[in-house]
C-alpha cells in the first residue's frame, strides 16, 4: 500500500484535492478514491498514476515525486532532475555549478561518515546530493552541445565544409 499511500498524499495535496484532480482527468472522485484505496474490484492504472504525478509535479505539489521515488528505490535507482535547456549555454557558469555541487557532495559524504556509520537519512542526503551533481554535469554537457552547434553552424556558413 506504500505506493497507494504516496498517490493519496499527492492527490490530497493537489490544489483543490481529489475533486480538482478528477476534473482534470475526467474521472469521478468516488472512482479515483476507490482506485487509490485499492477497494475490491478497483485498481489505479499506470497511465492514471502517471497523469496524477505529472499534474502534481506541474502544480509543484509537495511530495509530487514520492511515487516515482518509491518505484526507483524498489529497483535501487534514484530520480535525477534534468535541467531544462532554456538557459543560454554559459558553459563556464555551468562548470562552476558542477564544481559547487561536487564540493557539496564531498561535504555531505564527509559529514555522513564522520561517526563511521551511515544511517538511512544520511544515505538519502548523499543520494540527493549525488543527483544534483549529475544534473549539473548534464547541464554542462547540454551547454557544450549547444555551443558546438553554434560553432559548427558558423563554420559551415563560412565555407568550412
Amino acid at each position: 500500500m506504500e505506493l497507494n499511500d504516496a498517490v493519496r498524499r499527492m492527490v490530497r495535496n493537489y490544489p483543490g484535492g481529489i475533486h480538482a484532480v478528477c476534473a482534470r482527468m475526467g474521472k469521478s472522485p468516488s472512482t479515483l478514491d476507490k482506485e487509490i484505496r485499492g477497494a475490491q474490484g478497483f485498481k489505479l492504472g499506470l497511465a492514471d498514476a502517471q497523469e496524477i504525478a505529472v499534474l502534481c509535479h506541474d502544480a509543484k505539489v509537495p511530495g509530487a515525486l514520492e511515487l516515482l521515488s518509491l518505484m526507483a528505490h524498489a529497483v535501487d535507482q534514484t530520480l535525477l532532475p534534468l535541467p531544462t535547456d532554456d538557459a543560454p549555454p554559459m558553459t563556464l557558469e555551468r562548470l562552476g555549478k558542477l564544481m559547487h555541487e561536487c564540493g557539496d557532495l564531498v561535504a555531505v559524504v564527509t559529514k555522513a561518515k564522520a561517526d563511521g556509520n551511515v544511517c538511512d537519512n544520511e544515505l538519502k542526503q548523499c543520494m540527493a546530493q549525488w543527483a544534483q551533481l549529475v544534473s549539473a554535469g548534464h547541464a554542462l554537457m547540454q551547454g557544450l552541445q549547444a555551443k558546438n552547434r553554434e560553432t559548427m553552424a558558423r563554420w559551415v556558413e563560412g565555407g568550412g565544409v
